[in-house]
């Protein structure tokens, strides 16, 4: 299995993630999956500039300057056209900030394995390719290229096409439980959660996948990822605005109960 990450830095670094942001996220990144148990030889990171960290060095590829995140389409057509993967290998492609929590082999899947949000929408931020879906690859980077149409909204219109929707595994949660619709997809997912999707630098995401902000008892990061993430974050001990959140519960409780 091949663990595939992008990093595609815009000339002008916007708010979320100026200058020096996505370096600080790659390097937890590498540490955390070399900890969690990937060899280096196993992690391929595409980017369009230089950067080495524990040994592994960035791959430099033409990215997609249109969808940022739709570049990891980019990269696993780069790697299949490129012979980087074996017949039989399967590639794991995610976003910077889907952060794995404990080892994991390849899922049971057909040609593509994919999570949802907390509806039936997919979510491209976690998704597993079998060689297999070379052409489903070509189709979706062709339709993203056209720079009409972002990752997500693309893979959502042909995945569920007729033409591939047979091909399609909806995989467990656990790969991937993110901030959007956190409490159901935190709690249906099968436990421990593998991959936490949260940009650590967000203090609301922070509280909500770390400090139980939703008051719901659940926690999506291990003791140990989040001890390393503490090494390069400075994270909360606390909510930060905890009256706030209880009013806004109170509210929820009182709504719920009228109906």
């Amino acid at each position: 299995m091949i663990n595939l990450m992008v990093v595609n830095k815009r000339e002008k670094p916007n708010r979320k993630y100026k200058e020096g942001k996505l370096e600080k996220l790659l390097e937890a990144q590498v540490e955390n999956v070399i900890a969690v148990g990937w060899r280096p030889e196993e992690v391929v990171i595409v980017a369009n500039f230089e950067h080495e960290h524990m040994g592994i060095k960035t791959v430099f590829a033409e990215l997609n300057g249109h969808c940022l995140s739709g570049s990891k389409m980019f990269a696993v057509k780069w790697l299949l056209d490129n012979g980087k993967c074996g017949e039989n290998e399967i590639i794991y492609a995610h976003d910077l900030d889907a952060w794995q929590n404990y080892w994991f082999d390849p899922p049971e899947m057909r040609d593509v394995g994919i999570t949802t949000y907390s509806t039936s929408k997919y979510n491209g931020g976690s998704v597993f390719w079998r060689p297999a879906a070379a052409d489903i690859v070509d189709r979706v980077v062709e339709e993203i290229g056209k720079g009409e149409e972002q990752e997500e909204p693309a893979l959502n219109r042909l995945l569920k096409s007729k033409d591939y929707r047979d091909r399609v595994t909806l995989l467990d949660n656990t790969y991937n439980v993110g901030c959007s619709g956190f409490v159901p997809r935190a709690t249906r997912a099968k436990k421990p959660i593998r991959v936490s999707h949260f940009n650590p630098f967000n203090r609301i995401a922070w509280e909500t996948h770390r400090m139980d902000r939703n008051y719901e008892g659940v926690v999506s990061i291990s003791a140990r990822l989040e001890e390393l993430l503490r090494r390069h974050f400075n994270l909360a001990t606390a909510i930060a605005d905890v009256k706030g959140i209880e009013r806004g519960k109170e509210e929820w409780v009182k709504n719920e109960k009228k109906k």
